[in-house]
């Protein structure tokens, strides 16, 4: 069973240094001092900067993401509970790759393919029976999640049973900032996951108007840590739901 907490969240916090490092790496005095030339420099130095920070610390989120829903198959497959504990949602979806792939066969290969979809994938229908830790795939359940826009993350928590992901997201992210004491504003995960995506897809695209300030990476590493803090405890309650033996 998992721990306290998920590895994969460990490894995300720890994974923020580097971005708060990068970030350090700016003009240490502020913009507007020294000549012009400087001021030009320590203004470039500054853009660089705060747009490499939020380039790496969307990839760190979105690993963290697909390495804590690998930990749930692992755990899964580990305990190998009785397969009325799995999500429908994650059935379907395993189910569903193997007759894509018959349909993209032909002939003898087809046929093989169909043999197998009854003979190793129909138990996993079979409520009392134990899953079988080779036919579930963390790559299958990964590969839904394409970037960390809150529409993309919902629909893979549908998968497992997860129905209001942004919702429980949202009071996580707003008891953090209140108990943090930062200025009383609501946050809409759904608006902020989205602008930080943009932001970084524009910035990773080339788009040099995209300038970030220090402020605002700031900002975006308090609340992907809030993020992924109650990310990692809903995984870690799908664990212990599905990972029961009864």
């Amino acid at each position: 069973m998992a721990e306290s907490e998920l590895d994969s969240y460990c490894e995300f916090i720890d994974s923020l240094r580097e971005v708060e490092t990068l970030l350090a790496a700016g003009p240490s005095q502020p913009l507007g001092h020294g000549g012009t030339v400087d001021q030009a420099q320590d203004r470039e130095l500054t853009n660089a900067v705060t747009r490499a920070c939020v380039v790496m610390l969307v990839a760190h989120f979105e690993g963290f993401v697909k390495a804590a829903l690998t930990e749930l198959i692992d755990e899964i497959c580990e305990a190998k509970p009785p397969t009325r504990r799995i999500p429908d949602g994650l059935l379907e979806l395993h189910t569903r790759e193997r007759i894509q792939e018959i349909f993209g066969s032909e002939g003898p290969d087809r046929i093989h393919k169909t043999r197998r979809l009854f003979s190793t994938y129909a138990p996993l229908w079979e409520e009392d029976r134990s899953i079988n830790p080779q036919v579930l795939s963390a790559k299958i359940l990964t590969r839904q999640f394409t970037n960390a826009r809150p529409e993309i993350l919902d629909n893979v928590f549908r998968l497992l049973d997860v129905h209001d992901l942004i919702s429980q997201i949202e009071a996580h992210v707003n008891r953090a900032i209140v108990n943090r004491g930062d200025e009383a504003t609501s946050v809409k995960v759904a608006v902020k996951l989205t602008e930080i995506v943009s932001r970084r897809n524009k910035i990773a695209h080339g788009d040099r108007s995209e300038k970030p300030t220090q402020f605002e990476v700031e900002s975006y590493v308090d609340f992907l840590k809030d993020v992924s803090e109650c990310i990692s405890s809903i995984i870690q309650a799908r664990i212990a739901h599905c990972c029961s033996l009864r």
